[in-house]
C-alpha cells in the first residue's frame, strides 16, 4: 500500500505539473487569470452559483460556459492545498528515501515542528480532498441537471453545449 502511495503521489504531481503548463497555453477557459475573481461580474457570479447550489433558489445572470467563478476560486485553493500536501508529503518521504526531489524537503519537517505534525497536517489535508470529490461529483450531476447542457457527458465526450428556447435566447434553470 505504501508504494501505491508513493506512486500515485509522483503520478498526481506529474499530472499538476502538467496542469500548471495548461494554465499557461490552455484555451480561454483554462487560462489562470480565471482562478480569481477579481471583477465585479466575477464576485457577482459567486453569490449567484451560492444561491443556485446551496439556497437553490433560480439562478440569475448568465451561465458559464467554462467553469462559474466560485469553482474557478475553489480549484485555485484545491491548487494551493495540492501544493501543500505535496510538500508535506514530500517531507515525510525524505525520511526513508535518498532520491533527490524528497531530499529538497527535509527542511520541512523541523519548520512545523517534528514529523508528528508534518503527519497530522498531511493526513488532514487528505479529509479535504476526499470533501471536495464528493462535492465536485455531486454538483457536476447537479449542474449538468439544472443547466442541461451536457457538463458531466463533456467529461466523456468532450463537447458541452448551450441549450437554446425557442425565441433563440439561451435558457436559465
Amino acid at each position: 500500500m505504501r508504494f501505491i502511495h508513493f506512486a500515485s503521489a509522483y503520478v498526481y504531481v506529474f499530472n499538476f505539473a502538467a496542469r500548471i503548463y495548461w494554465g499557461f497555453v490552455g484555451n480561454k477557459y483554462a487560462k489562470w487569470i480565471n482562478f480569481f475573481p477579481v471583477t465585479k461580474a466575477q464576485q457577482q457570479e459567486i453569490v449567484d452559483v451560492v444561491k443556485t447550489d446551496v439556497l437553490q433558489v433560480k439562478m440569475h445572470g448568465e451561465i458559464s460556459t467554462g467553469h462559474n467563478s466560485l469553482a474557478a476560486l475553489i480549484y485555485f485553493l484545491t491548487f494551493v492545498a495540492f501544493c501543500f500536501q505535496t510538500i508535506t508529503g514530500f517531507a515525510l518521504y525524505s525520511s526513508m528515501s535518498n532520491a533527490w526531489l524528497p531530499s529538497m524537503f527535509k527542511w520541512v519537517v523541523p519548520l512545523m515542528g517534528g514529523e508528528f505534525s508534518v503527519r497530522f497536517w498531511h493526513h488532514l489535508f487528505l479529509w479535504f480532498f476526499v470533501t471536495f470529490v464528493v462535492v465536485h461529483i455531486y454538483l457536476s450531476f447537479y449542474h449538468d441537471y439544472i443547466e442541461g447542457r451536457g457538463t458531466v457527458s463533456s467529461i466523456i465526450g468532450g463537447w458541452k453545449f448551450d441549450r437554446v428556447e425557442n425565441d433563440g435566447e439561451p435558457k436559465q434553470p
